[in-house]
């Protein structure tokens, strides 16, 4: 699992964008909870992405801030946070309680963004 995380750790830090403070914020928050959930041999065509999706409520509260403060992430989720959270100040973490709480509701490209958000690293925006 070591391994499966180191990996994952370098795919994202090799690439290089304006975003890639915000994909390194969400490996270091995230890589103990992608090593717990989400198995290297886990099967499907986009494990990494199925797994955030099926565990994005069971992973510590950084991880998920860390992958909700991806710019993709944010432009696929914006209306339905606006729709899920109306007149949620987005400071304090809010936000983030917010969407947990409604997580289920989400519409599905938000869900897809949340789930790819780490396994397309930076660079893919």
């Amino acid at each position: 699992m070591a391994r499966f995380s180191l990996i994952f750790a370098m795919l994202v830090l090799l690439s290089v964008s304006p975003a890639s403070a915000q994909y390194v914020r969400a490996i270091q928050a995230c890589s103990q909870d992608l090593t717990r959930s989400c198995a290297p041999a886990a099967s499907g065509a986009r494990p990494l992405v199925e797994c955030i999706r099926a565990h994005f409520e069971d992973f510590t509260e950084p991880c998920q801030a860390a992958l909700l403060q991806i710019p993709g992430v944010l432009k696929s989720c914006g209306d339905d946070i606006e729709k899920q959270c109306p007149g949620v100040a987005p400071s304090g973490g809010r936000v983030l309680l917010c969407v947990k709480r409604h997580f289920a509701a989400l519409s599905e490209p938000c869900k897809e963004a949340i789930g790819q958000a780490a396994e397309r690293g930076p660079g893919a925006d």
